[in-house]
Parts: C-alpha cells; sequence; structure tokens
C-alpha cells in the first residue's frame, strides 16, 4: 500500500469512518482480508447490529499469533454479551459511541445518546430491583416501557406515563435511603441535563426542526464531554463496570495490519 493511501485510510479509521475506510480499501490490492473483515465488523457494531458484527468476526482468518488471538476473543466475547444485553457492554457500548458522535461533531445524533442513556440507567436501577443482577438482560421484557409502566402502577401505584418521571417516582420514594441512587438522580434530572433533553425533543431527532451546534451544548452544559463523564461516575456509582476505548484499541489493531 502507497503512502499516501494509507494516510486516508489512517485518517477514516481513526475517525470511525469505517464505511469510508471499505470503499476505499476496495479499490486497493494484497489488503489482508482481516483487515477489511475487522472494519465490517466495527461498521455494523457502531450501529448496534451485533449479530452481524459477530458473524463477521468469527470468521477471521489464520489467527496463529497468541496475542492477536487474545484480541479476537476478547473482541468475541464482547460482542456476545452485547447481542446478550448484558448491562456492563451495553452501557459500555452506549458511552462510547456517545463519544464518537460528539469526535465526529454528529450533535443530534449525540443528543439521541444522551436521551438513550438517561433512559436506559432508569430502566436498569428499576429493572435490577425486581430481577437478579445476574440474570439481568437489556434483552429481556423486564425493561420494555410497557412492562415497567404496568408493574409502577400495579405495583407502586405510580401512573406517571412518562418513563423517566415514573421511574424518578419510585426511585425517590422506595430508594431514597440508597445515596448511590440519590446521587444518580441528581444528575440524570439536574437541569442542565433536563436541558440538553429539551435541545434533543426540539431538534429532529426528537418532535422539532431546531439545528444544533456546539455552542448550544456548550451554552447548557460546558465541555459537552462533561455529560459523558457524569453518566461514567452514576454508572459506576450503581456497580456498572465501563470498559473504555473500545473502538480506539481495534483501530490501532487494524492500522498494526495495513
Amino acid at each position: 500500500m502507497d503512502h499516501s493511501n494509507y494516510i486516508i485510510l489512517e485518517s477514516l479509521i481513526r475517525r470511525y469512518d469505517y464505511a469510508g475506510a471499505i470503499e476505499l480499501i476496495g479499490k486497493i490490492e494484497d489488503v489482508n482480508k482481516n483487515v477489511i473483515k475487522l472494519l465490517y465488523s466495527c461498521k455494523y457494531a457502531i450501529n448496534f447490529d451485533f449479530q452481524s458484527a459477530y458473524y463477521v468476526v468469527s470468521d477471521l482468518l489464520d489467527i496463529e499469533d497468541a496475542n492477536v488471538h487474545k484480541r479476537v476473543t476478547s473482541l468475541k466475547d464482547n460482542l456476545k454479551e452485547l447481542i446478550d444485553g448484558r448491562p456492563d457492554a451495553i452501557f459500555s457500548e452506549l458511552l462510547e459511541n456517545t463519544k464518537i458522535q460528539l469526535d465526529n461533531r454528529r450533535y443530534i445524533d449525540f443528543l439521541s445518546r444522551v436521551y438513550r442513556i438517561k433512559e436506559a440507567i432508569l430502566k436498569y436501577i428499576f429493572a435490577k430491583n425486581h430481577v437478579d443482577k445476574n440474570r439481568f438482560s437489556f434483552r429481556t421484557e423486564v425493561v420494555s416501557k410497557r412492562m415497567i409502566i404496568k408493574i409502577l402502577r400495579k405495583k407502586y401505584k405510580i401512573f406517571n406515563p412518562n418513563l423517566s418521571f415514573a421511574i424518578s417516582s419510585y426511585i425517590t420514594k422506595y430508594l431514597n435511603k440508597d445515596k448511590r441512587y440519590n446521587t444518580a438522580l441528581d444528575v440524570l434530572n439536574s437541569n442542565k441535563m433536563n436541558e440538553m433533553i429539551e435541545l434533543r425533543h426540539e431538534c429532529i431527532a426528537g418532535h422539532g426542526f431546531k439545528g444544533v451546534n456546539r455552542k448550544e451544548l456548550v451554552k447548557i452544559y460546558g465541555n459537552p464531554y462533561a455529560v459523558i463523564d457524569d453518566f461514567y461516575m452514576v454508572l459506576e456509582k450503581i456497580g456498572v463496570n465501563i470498559r473504555e476505548n473500545k473502538y480506539d484499541k481495534i483501530n490501532g489493531y487494524i492500522l498494526e495490519l495495513l
């Protein structure tokens, strides 16, 4: 591979533009087929298509090096956990994906992820107090809005149809002795977090057509990356093990193979 193509590929990969890297690499001869498979796996995974990502990475060729085999096994295990809906894996993936949107200045997509993470944390807090933590999965009915609202109404007499408000009421009323959950609510329901959620509602990710730029995010929250930091803090408080920099590590491996 000539140097100019390598530089372009490196730039695309470090920006997590796996589709662009795949398109360019298709025009280059004699590329390691494992590179192409890893790029496809990442392309699927950042779109939350973990089944396809796992299928592709399961077909990697001629893995003899022990260190390489270890990395691939770790990636497969992670994808299995994502397919199974394991909370540590799901939240780690959501946070990574949110950071990628912000890195690439896709602010509307960033706001969509912020909204989704807040709701997912609240669902997790509620559900893990109703099922065995070791059996918990985001793929089960217990985290569906319909099921949670039903339980809140029947068992706890909480009738608010808004899922976030309803779970927040449940936490305030029934889990208020646990400081971890009080801290979580302080962050998730802070004025600045609610303003971020409201901005999401006003743009095309929600119900309106408002444009979004970095200046608006900074005005609401300061450094937008602080939103992700706050989510990290909340998740660690409630016992979720977050794994960081997944795609940067994979990107480094892909670049080694080029």
